[in-house]
C-alpha cells in the first residue's frame, strides 16, 4: 500500500479543510492545558479521513476546531472556502447548517420524537417547509434501511438503529462535510463495521468529505487519509488507498 505525506504532483485539488498553526489552550484552575499544539493539515474534497489517537491526544478538540464548535487559541482555519476562526456565533451556526453534518457517539436523538421527526429536525432549523423536509427525511431513512421505523422513538430502537437515524439526520441537509465523533463507540464490533461501511458508502456516493474521530486504530486501515495525534501534535499524516471494509450480513435488529 503506497503512502505519502503530500498530494502527488499535478493534483491541484483545492482542500476543503485547511488548518494552519492551530493551537488550543484551556485554563483548568491555575493550570494551562495545551490540547492542540501548532497543528497544520489539509483535507481534500471527498476524502474519508480518520483522526486517531488515545484518550487525551487532542482528537476531539481537533474535530471541534474543524467543525467551528470551538475557536482556536491561535492559528487559522478554512473550511468549505470560509475562514471560520473569527466568525461570530450566529454566522457559525448558519455555516454549520449549510455545510456540515454531525454524527455523535451517544446518538443525540430527541427522545420524545419519532425517527422521521429527528431526521427532519435540521431542515426545520433551515426553514424548509414541512412537506419537503418530511419527504427528505423519508428518503434518508430509506437510504439507511430504516423507513419501516419512521414512527419509532429512540427507546423503541436498538443502538445500531439509533445510530442509523443519526446518520440519516446528519446527511439530510446534503452537507459537504460529515464529522463523526466516535460513531461506533457504543456499538458491538459487527454493528460498528456495518455503521462505518454505511457512512462511508453514502458519503462516497454523495461526494461528501467524511472525517471520523476514533480511538480504534483498526478503522484507519479503511480510510483514504489518516491523521494520528499524540499529546496535541500530529504524529503522522498519511494518505493511502483505503481498503474495503469486511462485509457483515445485514440483520433485522441493527
Amino acid at each position: 500500500m503506497e503512502r505519502y505525506t503530500h498530494l502527488p504532483e499535478g493534483d491541484n485539488k483545492t482542500p476543503v479543510i485547511v488548518l494552519q498553526g492551530v493551537s488550543k489552550v484551556y485554563t483548568v484552575g491555575t493550570e494551562k492545558v495545551r490540547a492542540l499544539d501548532d497543528v497544520s493539515l489539509t483535507i481534500d474534497p471527498g476524502e474519508f479521513v480518520c483522526v486517531v489517537g488515545r484518550s487525551g491526544s487532542g482528537k476531539s478538540t481537533l474535530l471541534n476546531m474543524m467543525a467551528g464548535l470551538e475557536p482556536p487559541s491561535r492559528g487559522h482555519i478554512r473550511v468549505a472556502g470560509r475562514q471560520i476562526e473569527r466568525l461570530p456565533e450566529d454566522k457559525l451556526v448558519e455555516f454549520r447548517l449549510r455545510h456540515v453534518g454531525f454524527v455523535f457517539q451517544s446518538f443525540n436523538l430527541f427522545p420524545t420524537h419519532t425517527a422521521l421527526d429527528n431526521v427532519a429536525m435540521p431542515l426545520l432549523y433551515r426553514g424548509v417547509p414541512r412537506g419537503q423536509r418530511n419527504r427528505k427525511a423519508r428518503e434518508m431513512l430509506q437510504a439507511v434501511g430504516l423507513l419501516s421505523h419512521k414512527d419509532h422513538k429512540p427507546t423503541e430502537m436498538s443502538g445500531g438503529q439509533q445510530q442509523r437515524v443519526g446518520i440519516a439526520r446528519a446527511l439530510a441537509g446534503n452537507p459537504e462535510i460529515l464529522f463523526a465523533d466516535e460513531p461506533t463507540g457504543n456499538l458491538d464490533s459487527n454493528t460498528s463495521r456495518e455503521i462505518l461501511e454505511l457512512i462511508r458508502d453514502i458519503c462516497k456516493k454523495r461526494g461528501a468529505t467524511l472525517v471520523v474521530v476514533t480511538h480504534d486504530p483498526g478503522m484507519a486501515d479503511y480510510a483514504d487519509h489518516v491523521i494520528r495525534l499524540l499529546d496535541g501534535k500530529i504524529e503522522e499524516d498519511i494518505r493511502q488507498s483505503g481498503a474495503d471494509l469486511p462485509r457483515v450480513p445485514a440483520k433485522e435488529d441493527i
